[in-house]
């Protein structure tokens, strides 16, 4: 690989970084990254998953302060977010290149508008869910996460605005815990079937890790509206850009 595709992927992964930290979507920008690097789709993939992993973890390390608040939650979503993690890892590792990114611009669509309606679709004042629709949802984002990752900080952000109490900044601190399980699943599955490239995936790491505590920082500071807009502005952008190809 040559100085300006590494300086490419990191660049990708400190943009994936942050964004994970503060709102999600980091998939957004790694994989299409990995692609323009000449990685086959499968592969970019699956790099892409690992390179989101260190960012995850540092993130969430750096928001276990609001993370307590989910405790009474955490155990059971905990469990349903690695196992869903594996099966959609499984999944991934199994359908064809084409099916694949036929597949991309309309996962990516149905993250953003997710999102986007979650203000609209909660209850006034929160609520929580009883535990089983939480989890079985928790399970239906964890396979689609392990299976690409594109928008699965935006679905997770957007489920527990329906089903939680608590504020956007708490939901970020348990979407970056959660999405560290994920992420393992399905790491774990494309390491089995060989689907990683690990020249690539340590350079869009070492973004990622950066990306990521400097995305808590921000996290703490920007206005809520901003990190919504911002992150449907990107949903839209890619999921048009995805159709094109």
């Amino acid at each position: 690989m040559s100085v300006a595709t590494d300086a490419l992927l990191f660049g990708a992964g400190l943009i994936a970084g942050a964004l994970n930290a503060i709102a999600g979507g980091g998939t957004l920008v790694t994989f299409p990254a990995l692609l323009a690097a000449g990685l086959p789709p499968l592969v970019a993939n699956a790099t892409s998953s690992l390179a989101q992993w260190p960012g995850y973890l540092a993130s969430g390390y750096a928001m276990r302060r609001e993370l307590a608040a989910s405790r009474a939650v955490l155990p059971g979503l905990a469990v349903a977010s690695l196992a869903g993690g594996v099966v959609g890892g499984v999944l991934a590792s199994v359908v064809s290149a084409a099916l694949f990114m036929r597949l991309v611009p309309w996962l990516i669509l149905m993250a953003t508008l997710l999102f986007w309606a979650a203000p609209r679709l909660a209850r006034p004042g929160g609520g929580q869910w009883p535990r089983t629709p939480l989890l079985a949802c928790q399970l239906m984002v964890a396979v689609y996460g392990g299976f690409f990752g594109g928008g699965m900080g935006v679905m997770m952000l957007a489920l527990y605005a329906l089903a939680l109490p608590g504020g956007l900044l708490v939901a970020g601190a348990l979407k970056n815990g959660l999405s560290v399980l994920i992420a393992s699943g399905g790491v774990a599955a494309f390491i089995a079937a060989g689907l990683i490239d690990w020249r690539a995936g340590a350079v869009t790491v070492a973004g990622t890790v950066a990306g990521g505590v400097a995305g808590v920082a921000l996290a703490r500071r920007l206005p809520v509206i901003w990190l919504r807009r911002f992150v449907v502005a990107l949903g839209l952008v890619l999921t048009l850009v995805f159709f094109l190809r």
